[in-house]
């Protein structure tokens, strides 16, 4: 809801305050609809939370995914692979009698380790690049979000100290306008804590040897900093 039609509907209310009891049924039932889809309802900044919570937990699942010991066969490459697929690899590896097979000695397991690939870049660049961007778009409208809700509830607690709002139907809209905040700055808390964890994995996967990981590492970093600093903005009514 915009700052204009706030202002419109508090000065309504302000000019049928004075009048008698059969324009009351009347402002009742405006305060009533207005009550039911204000913007403290709009489930938009919600839904927008919550799919940056799926975003960065799925980029959590795709850094924390460890890659099988590849280097047993050649034809499995770099690539990180299913379990199904790498027991296959291993097992024809195996029997071929390969070098760089799992089980053998010290400098098998060591060429092995270098051939790994910990984390699929492929697949952690752009989960990172989706949930910067939702993160971004949470971000563009949060403060919109946080002002339209005070302005709202400004209203309805004229409204309810006019008489206009029952008591009954003010509570109801407040319950709802802190359901919303709530499950904004519970998607953020989670955002923030998957976005840790993926940080931490592609770190581990940097100590253990995998390459080109500072800018992930980096942008991951960003990216839970962000989410935490939304959520500290976020008061709960």
């Amino acid at each position: 809801m915009s700052r204009a039609r706030i202002m419109i509907l508090s000065l309504c209310v302000l000019a049928t305050a004075g009048c008698g009891g059969a324009s009351v049924v009347s402002r009742n039932a405006g305060a009533m609809a207005f009550s039911t889809s204000g913007t403290a309802g709009d489930p938009d900044m919600v839904a927008q939370a919550q799919a940056l919570d799926v975003m960065t937990r799925d980029l959590m699942r795709r850094a924390t995914i460890k890659g099988a010991s590849v280097g047993a066969a050649a034809g499995c490459g770099l690539a990180v692979i299913s379990a199904s697929e790498g027991a296959k690899c291993l097992a024809g590896a195996v029997a071929g009698g390969a070098v760089g097979a799992v089980v053998g000695n010290a400098m098998g397991r060591a060429e092995v380790a270098k051939r790994v690939e910990i984390v699929r870049l492929s697949r952690v660049t752009p989960a990172i690049s989706g949930a910067q961007k939702q993160m971004a778009h949470l971000n563009d409208g949060m403060a919109d979000f946080m002002a339209a809700q005070d302005d709202e509830m400004a209203v309805l607690t004229m409204q309810r100290d006019q008489g206009n709002l029952t008591p009954k139907q003010y509570e109801a809209r407040l319950a709802k306008a802190r359901q919303n905040r709530a499950a904004v700055a519970e998607a953020l808390t989670l955002s923030a804590r998957q976005a840790q964890m993926a940080h931490a994995a592609l770190v581990d996967a940097r100590a253990k040897g995998q390459t080109g990981l500072d800018w992930h590492i980096l942008q991951v970093e960003t990216l839970e900093d962000e989410a935490t600093s939304a959520r500290a903005r976020i008061s709960l009514l």
